[in-house]
């Protein structure tokens, strides 16, 4: 899977405790990504009802922490040039991310 990120999106990230963005990471690698593998965005699998990935016009949702920092991130999905899923980080930080 290929991504990339907006300066935006690298700049919010940066400013993130050290354990927040783990957090992020670890949700990232351990759940969004095998369900990406599975076939959700494609509407093949269900994602991980934990993430609440849900759509707000063209651009997604993902909560990545409930618990301390109400952690969310905004990105956008789409097929690269050989079919594959491409993201692309909007935002990231806390539930005052959302336009």
């Amino acid at each position: 899977m290929r991504y990339q990120t907006t300066a935006g999106f690298d700049l919010a990230l940066a400013k993130l405790p050290r354990e927040h963005r783990r957090l992020f990471a670890d949700a990232v690698r351990g759940h969004f990504i095998p369900a990406l593998a599975a076939g959700a965005h494609r509407g093949e699998a269900p994602w991980p009802r934990h993430l609440r990935v849900h759509k707000i016009g063209v651009t997604c949702s993902l909560t990545w922490s409930f618990a301390g920092p109400d952690g969310r991130a905004l990105f956008t999905i789409g097929p690269d040039t050989d079919g594959e899923p491409f993201l692309t980080w909007l935002a990231i930080g806390y539930h005052d991310i959302y336009p």
